[in-house]
C-alpha cells in the first residue's frame, strides 16, 4: 500500500500533459508520476531532470543502461512496485 495515494487517470488539473505524454510514450503513467501529481511542481522538475540525463547519454547504451539501474536497483531492494 502507497505512503502517498496516487492521483488517478480521471483527476483534472495541472499533470494532465505529463500524464498524456507518459501514455503516448509508454502507454500508461508510472506510479512516481502519479504520487508527484500532487505537487505539480515537482513533478514539472523530475521531468525536466530526467529529460536532460537522457538527453546527456543520447548515443551512449552503456551510460543509459548504468542510469536505468541505478533507479531500478534502489526500487527493487526497498522492495518498491513499478
Amino acid at each position: 500500500m502507497p505512503r502517498i495515494t496516487p492521483v488517478g487517470d480521471d483527476a483534472k488539473g495541472p499533470h494532465e500533459p505529463h500524464f498524456e505524454r507518459s501514455r503516448q510514450l509508454w502507454g500508461t503513467v508510472p506510479s512516481f508520476y502519479r504520487a508527484l501529481a500532487h505537487s505539480p511542481e515537482a513533478l514539472e522538475h523530475i521531468i525536466a531532470l530526467t529529460k536532460a540525463l537522457r538527453g546527456q547519454w543520447r548515443g551512449e547504451p552503456a551510460r543509459l543502461r548504468l542510469m536505468q539501474l541505478a533507479i531500478l536497483v534502489p526500487s527493487i531492494m526497498n522492495q518498491c512496485v513499478i
